[in-house]
This record gives C-alpha cells, structure tokens and sequence, in this order.
C-alpha cells in the first residue's frame, strides 16, 4: 500500500473537502494530525485522526482509488488512537 502514497492522497482529499465546507478558515480541531494506513479483513483503510478523534477514514478500492465513507467499518468505531 505505501508505494502509491494513499495517505498524500487521502491528505488532499481531505482538506479539498473542507475548503468546500467551510468558507473562512479551518478550525484547528479539524485539521488532521495522524495519518495511517491499516488493512481489515483485506481491504485497506487511510485513517486520519486529531487528538482522539477520528475525522475520515477512506477505503482503497481494488483500482486505486480513494472512497470516504460516511459509515466506518465497526472495527474503527470507538477508536481512541488511529
């Protein structure tokens, strides 16, 4: 997974996403601190968290491309560290 750089990827997405949200600037709260990459019952997952909060978690398609779900998968629910 960590040669197609998923994380730099989901990392754009992410703040492409909120520039569209929020027309003044980020809150620091919602800018990500911790990037990961993780593999559940083999799917891959990017996570990203700040503090103890998760604030996305995109799916790598079997192609390559990045999906953000809107309902995580029950193993990242409740997580306190990413």
């Amino acid at each position: 997974m960590a040669d197609k750089n998923y994380t730099g990827r989901a990392l754009a997405a992410y703040y492409h996403t909120m520039a569209q949200h929020q027309p003044v600037d980020l809150p620091i709260d919602d800018l990500p601190t911790r990037i990961c990459e993780e593999t559940i019952a083999e799917r891959a997952y990017v996570i990203m968290g700040n503090g103890s909060r998760t604030l996305a978690v995109y799916r790598v398609t079997p192609d390559g491309l990045l999906r953000r779900l809107k309902r995580w998968p029950n193993a990242f629910k409740g997580r306190q560290e990413v």
